[in-house]
């Protein structure tokens, strides 16, 4: 899984991490682990990933199943996250 800027000051400066998992939800659960504040950032009280964040498999939109779109080995999986400012 390749991480968003943000995501990867909280992971040490890892840019790719190494995740196991069938929906893209179950990837999440590896970078999230390693930091708690990568899950709040991304996830709602619910459970729920962020209005503002993105996850893209094989650089496509997972919209509106983003948590639970299949994925398999050799997938791609990039996060996003959009945040505004100024």
């Amino acid at each position: 899984m390749k991480l968003h800027p943000i995501l990867q000051k909280l992971t040490g400066g890892q840019e790719v991490v190494e995740v196991t998992g069938h929906p893209t939800g179950e990837c999440l659960e590896n970078p999230e682990s390693r930091s708690p504040v990568i899950k709040q950032m991304i996830r709602d009280n619910q459970g729920q990933l962020r209005r503002y964040c993105e996850i893209l498999v094989n650089s496509e939109s997972t919209y509106p199943e983003e948590l639970t779109t299949p994925v398999k080995d050799g997938d791609q999986i990039d996060t996003e996250v959009f945040f505004g400012g100024g």
